[in-house]
C-alpha cells in the first residue's frame, strides 16, 4: 500500500455513534492495520471498543475522551463508524475547547450532526470516510478514499474528480466480510441545473442533518454549497427531507447543490422511483445549480470534504474546485490548483 499522508500525521480514533470496533474486531483490527501502513500514527480513546446502551460509552464520557484527544495533539480526529446515537454526544461538547484545539473531526453518516456542529462554532470538520466503513475492507481501502483524505487533510485545494470504479457493496461484517467488494465503472457526475455556484462547502448527510433544524447545532446555510448524501431512501422520503429545507427558506438561500451517488435507492410505495424529478419538481423557481451523481457518503470510493472552504462549481463543462485552505494546525505551502484524485 502507498504511503499518502505526510510523515508523523496522528489520527485519534474516536467511537461517537454505533460501538462497531466492540461488534467487530476482526475488520477494526484490520482497519488499524491499513492506516498504519498508509503512513498514518493511531491513538484510540478510552472507549474506543466499548459498549454502553446504543454506543461505546455514554455521553458525557465520549464527549470527555474527544476533548482529551483534540487536546493530546493528534493532527485529527477519526470516528469508527456512523450508526444514529452521534447527536446525543452534543449537548457534552465544549465547544470553546475544541475551538482553541483547531483538531479536525472527519466522519458522515450521523457523524454528520457532530461535523455541523463544529462548523456552527468555529471548528474544523471533514466530510469524509471511518475507520471501521472505509479502512476495514478485506482488500484494504480505495486508493481514491486514501488520497481524497490526504488532499483534505493538506488543505491544498484542487479540482475535484469521478473515480474510475464505483460500489454500493456492503457486506456483513460479521459474516461476509473476507471477500473483495463488487465494483463497476462509475458514470460521470450529472448536471440537473446549470450555472455558476461559489461560497463555503457544506456537507453532510441529508437525513441526520435536518435533525438539527431548531438546535444550536445548525449552522449558517445561506450562500453555502450544500452537499447531501442519504442511504436506502425512496422518492417519497427524500421530497420529505427536502421539503423541511424549501419550507425553511434554507433551499432557496443556498449558493449550489451537490447530490452523493445514490446507494441502495428503493421506490415510494406507489412504484414512483424518479429522484431526479422529484428534486426538480420541488425545486420549481429556485435558480441555484444541481450537480448530482458525486462520490462522497454511503457509497464508495468517496471524497474527504473540509467544512467551510471555498467551492466553485461552474457546470458548461462541469468543474468542482475546493480552493486551498487551512485545515486545523496545518497551513498550505501555495495556492496552486490540482487534481485532487489520482
Amino acid at each position: 500500500m502507498t504511503t499518502v499522508t505526510r510523515p508523523g500525521t496522528t489520527l485519534g480514533l474516536w467511537t461517537p455513534s454505533s460501538p462497531a470496533p466492540a461488534l467487530f474486531p476482526r475488520r477494526t483490527a484490520r482497519a488499524v492495520e491499513a492506516l498504519r501502513q498508509a503512513g498514518y500514527t493511531v491513538r484510540a480513546s478510552a472507549s474506543f471498543a466499548g459498549i454502553s446502551r446504543a454506543g461505546a460509552a455514554e455521553p458525557q464520557a465520549l464527549a470527555d475522551e474527544l476533548h482529551a484527544l483534540a487536546d493530546s495533539g493528534v493532527d485529527a480526529v477519526l470516528a469508527s463508524s456512523g450508526g444514529w446515537t452521534a447527536a446525543l454526544v452534543l449537548p457534552h461538547l465544549d465547544f470553546g475547547r475544541l475551538r482553541e484545539a483547531q483538531v479536525p473531526l472527519i466522519g458522515y453518516s450521523d457523524v454528520s450532526v457532530l461535523l455541523w456542529a463544529y462548523a456552527a462554532h468555529g471548528v474544523p470538520a471533514v466530510h469524509g470516510p471511518m475507520l471501521v466503513s472505509e479502512f476495514g475492507h478485506f482488500e484494504g481501502p480505495f486508493a481514491y478514499t486514501l488520497s481524497g483524505l490526504r488532499n483534505a487533510l493538506s488543505g491544498t485545494g484542487g479540482v475535484l474528480r469521478p473515480p474510475a470504479r464505483w460500489t454500493e457493496d456492503n457486506p456483513w461484517w460479521d459474516r461476509d466480510d473476507e471477500r473483495a467488494l463488487v465494483t463497476e465503472p462509475a458514470t460521470p457526475w450529472r448536471v440537473l441545473r446549470h450555472g455558476h455556484a461559489h461560497g463555503p462547502l457544506l456537507a453532510g448527510c441529508l437525513p441526520a442533518v435536518t435533525g438539527l433544524f431548531g438546535t444550536p447545532y445548525m449552522p449558517p446555510t445561506e450562500g453555502r454549497v450544500l452537499f447531501l448524501e442519504d442511504f436506502g431512501m425512496a422518492p417519497d422520503r427524500f421530497l420529505a427531507l427536502l421539503a423541511q429545507w424549501r419550507n425553511s427558506g434554507r433551499l432557496r438561500r443556498l449558493a449550489g447543490l451537490v447530490l452523493g451517488r445514490r446507494s441502495r435507492a428503493v421506490a415510494a410505495p406507489g412504484g414512483y422511483a424518479d429522484f431526479d424529478d422529484a428534486l426538480l419538481h420541488l425545486l420549481g423557481d429556485i435558480d441555484i445549480p444541481v450537480v448530482a451523481d458525486v462520490d462522497f457518503g454511503h457509497t464508495e470510493p468517496h471524497l474527504s470534504l473540509p467544512l467551510g472552504t471555498a467551492v466553485r462549481i461552474d457546470t458548461n463543462p462541469l468543474r468542482v474546485l475546493v480552493e486551498a485552505h487551512p485545515v486545523g494546525r496545518h497551513r498550505t505551502s501555495g495556492g496552486e490548483t490540482r487534481e485532487m484524485v489520482p
